[in-house]
């Protein structure tokens, strides 16, 4: 169920894609592409918008958030990956087309892929 909260916030159930994790059983008609599990985010104004990924709980400090924020030439996304800790990086869109990935140091820090490298593990496979 998606709704409008009085305070705003856009709360969500997010199907999950199936279609690499469990291409045969999707081919075969047996699963749906995109389906169950349903993930809970929450979307609210936070200095632009701040997406809570897996809780409708928009204090979740252990919900992974995205923090959007238009610049004067573009947009900033923060990303957070352990809720409002630190961000790993951040994602810049220019006006002008352009972007940028710019990636912080430490724990948590975005780990560069091959261009078109799949990341197996977000699908669960091994």
């Amino acid at each position: 169920m998606n709704t409008v909260n009085s305070a705003g916030e856009l709360k969500l159930l997010v199907p999950t894609y199936n279609g690499r994790a469990y291409a045969s059983q999707v081919e075969k008609g047996a699963l749906r592409e995109y389906g169950t599990p349903y993930v809970p985010i929450v979307i609210r104004e936070a200095a632009g918008i701040r997406i809570v990924l897996g809780s409708h709980d928009p204090d979740d400090k252990d919900a992974p958030d995205i923090l959007v924020e238009r610049r004067p030439k573009g947009w900033a996304i923060f990303l957070h990956p352990w809720g409002r800790a630190d961000a790993s990086g951040y994602v810049y869109f220019l006006d002008d087309g352009r972007s940028f990935l710019v990636k912080e140091f430490g724990r948590g820090a975005i780990e560069l892929a091959e261009v078109h490298e799949e990341l197996r593990e977000v699908d669960g496979l091994k």
